[in-house]
C-alpha cells in the first residue's frame, strides 16, 4: 500500500472499533488462559507503538525490533519499540513515544497518534502492555540504542496483511505447536504476534 493511501484510510481506522481479544487470541501460545481472565492485582505496565512510515519506494511500512540479549523474559525477542510507562510519563502515549526515541532515535515531535489499541496482559512478565498505532510523515533517521536494540526489522504493511500463520515446531509451549508470523525473515510469536492479529485484522475490515 502506497503511504498517500494509508494516510487517506487513518479517519476510517480511528473510527473502526477494536476487534478486542477475541481477535489477539488467535496468535496466543495454547495453554495462555490467563488472558481470559485477568487477575493480576499489580501488573507492571508498558507501552508500545506501531509506527508507520513511508518506506524508500514510496509504501507503507513499520518497524518491529529485536531486543538486545538480557537476563529477562523477552531477552533477544522480536517486538514493537516501546517499553515500561515510568513515573515521569504523563501518559502511556507519552511513553511510547519517549521509549522510541531512546531505541530508534525518532523524534517524538514526528509522531501523530490514529489509534489505542486493545491492552493485552503478559502473565510470564506480568506486564500489561498499552499498543499504540502512530505514524510519521516526516524523513527521519534512525539511530539504534545498540544497549536495548539489537537489530531493527523493517515490515511492509502489505508483508502482514498477506501474511499467512505459520505453526511453528521449535518452541513449544504446553506441548502444541506456537502460531507465528514471518515477517522480514524473522518468526514473530507471542504477545507481538497477538497484538499484530489484531492490527491485521483492522487493515483487512477497511481494505475489503
Amino acid at each position: 500500500m502506497q503511504f498517500h493511501s494509508f494516510l487517506e484510510l487513518i479517519p476510517k481506522i480511528q473510527e473502526l472499533r477494536l476487534p478486542g481479544l477475541s481477535e489477539q487470541l488467535t496468535m496466543a501460545p495454547k495453554g495462555r488462559k490467563e488472558l481470559l481472565d485477568f487477575t493480576s492485582d499489580n501488573p507492571k505496565r508498558a507501552a508500545v507503538i506501531c509506527l508507520f512510515f513511508s518506506n524508500t519506494e514510496g509504501g507503507t511500512s513499520f518497524y518491529l525490533i529485536r531486543r538486545s540479549t538480557y537476563p529477562g523474559v523477552h531477552s533477544n525477542q522480536v517486538g514493537f519499540p516501546g517499553g515500561r510507562i515510568d513515573s515521569n510519563d504523563r501518559t502511556a502515549w507519552h511513553a511510547a513515544k519517549r521509549e522510541l526515541n531512546e531505541e530508534l532515535g525518532i523524534p517524538t515531535h514526528n509522531v501523530q497518534q490514529i489509534k489505542v489499541m486493545t491492552p493485552l496482559y503478559i502473565p510470564p512478565s506480568n506486564f500489561l502492555v498499552d499498543c499504540f498505532l502512530g505514524y510519521a510523515d516526516d524523513p527521519f533517521d534512525v539511530v539504534i540504542d545498540d544497549k536495548e536494540v539489537k537489530e531493527v526489522i523493517e515490515v511492509s504493511l502489505s508483508a502482514l496483511v498477506t501474511g499467512e500463520i505459520v505453526y511453528d515446531d521449535t518452541m513449544e509451549i504446553h506441548s502444541d505447536l506456537t502460531p507465528t508470523y514471518v515477517l522480514s525473515d524473522n518468526i514473530v510469536w507471542g504477545a507481538t504476534a497477538m497484538i499484530l492479529a489484531e492490527i491485521k485484522s483492522i487493515f483487512l475490515r477497511i481494505m475489503s
